[in-house]
């Protein structure tokens, strides 16, 4: 029989599995589910309302099809040869489907190619019934808050957004490790774990610290921090929490640019044409008139002509107003 200190090895497998985004927690309680009942192939599979569910195995075993397991009844563990539809499967086989709330149903199985199960070395599905269906229930409420957390990550990223969590003293607890790997890669920010901020612009260190200390008087608002380069970034610092600790909270920005967007997408989105939305860039990322018509190669008079028909068609007055309705509106978004 199955030892309880085995059984609860098993379910804190499955639970681990649940918790982590991957596979590789799924193979691992599959490897010990087979070690447990000395099988040579186990699968988890779920019955999604539409369409094909997730699916885990380990082990090259054939398992049965999504009809004959839909078929079954929750709660029982069956047999391969009590296993719904014709005709009985022809190896050893045991499987159990269990309700698993919002996710729909969850099936367990485990399989081999030689002689029969004995009651004992089947035991682990009976004992894992209570427990398959709450896990897959995290699992799938786990799986709506990462999606929630990724498309609001993508979000910040494409605005430029980012964060970063510190100590009192300054020291690096916690940060947003894609806007911190676009940092260090223009040299101007490193942000290490445990380890004070570092900035490449000596200026930027000295408002970093006056900043810091603004706060621990009692500031509530103090001066950003400028770290100069392009784009330009923008580091403010608040009192808040982190993990419901005290910490000062960090917001950055880099301001994105608009060059670095599809042309075809600023095109479609201010109903321009190609020429006019390379004019619309320039002038969005700050460019004079002047300027813009250099770089493209126009004169002077052409750009300004194009201006007009830009400003017209985006519903806007002037280089300013096109500033606002581009920055404000959705094109940094994918």
């Amino acid at each position: 029989m199955l030892g309880q200190s085995e059984n609860t090895l098993l379910i804190n497998a499955l639970f681990a599995a649940a918790s982590e985004g991957g596979a590789a927690g799924w193979v691992r309680f599959l490897e010990r589910l087979c070690a447990a009942s000395h099988a040579e192939a186990a699968a988890v599979r779920l019955l999604a309302s539409e369409g094909e569910g997730a699916s885990w195995q380990l082990g090259k075993i054939a398992l049965p099809e999504t009809e004959r397991l839909r078929a079954m009844r929750l709660d029982r563990v069956y047999s391969q040869i009590d296993l719904p539809g014709e005709p009985d499967w022809p190896t050893p086989l045991r499987v159990l489907k269990v309700a698993a709330g919002t996710a729909g149903q969850v099936v367990l199985m485990i399989a081999r190619s030689g002689r029969e199960f004995r009651a004992a070395e089947a035991l682990p599905l009976s004992n894992l019934a209570p427990h398959l269906g709450q896990a897959l229930s995290i699992r799938a409420a786990l799986g709506i808050e990462r999606s929630r957390a990724a498309m609001a990550e993508r979000s910040a990223a494409a605005l430029g957004a980012g964060w970063v969590a510190l100590s009192a003293t300054g020291a690096v607890i916690a940060h947003d490790p894609q806007v911190a790997a676009g940092l260090d890669a223009t040299e101007r920010l490193r942000l290490r774990h445990g380890a004070r901020l570092e900035f490449a612009d000596p200026e930027a260190a000295l408002a970093f610290r006056q900043a810091l200390a603004a706060l621990a008087a009692g500031e509530s608002a103090p001066r950003p921090v400028e770290m100069a380069g392009e784009p330009p970034v923008h580091l403010r610092l608040t009192q808040g929490k982190w993990q419901g600790a005290p910490a000062v909270i960090g917001h950055l920005r880099a301001l994105p640019k608009a060059q670095d967007l599809p042309l075809g997408r600023i095109a479609g989105d201010l109903d321009l044409s190609r020429s006019e939305a390379r004019l619309a860039v320039l002038l969005c990322d700050g460019a004079s008139l002047r300027e813009a018509a250099e770089r493209l190669g126009w004169t002077l008079e052409t750009a300004r002509s194009t201006s007009k028909q830009i400003y017209a068609r985006a519903g806007v007055s002037g280089q300013t107003g096109l500033l606002r309705r581009m920055l404000g509106s959705a094109l940094w978004l994918c």
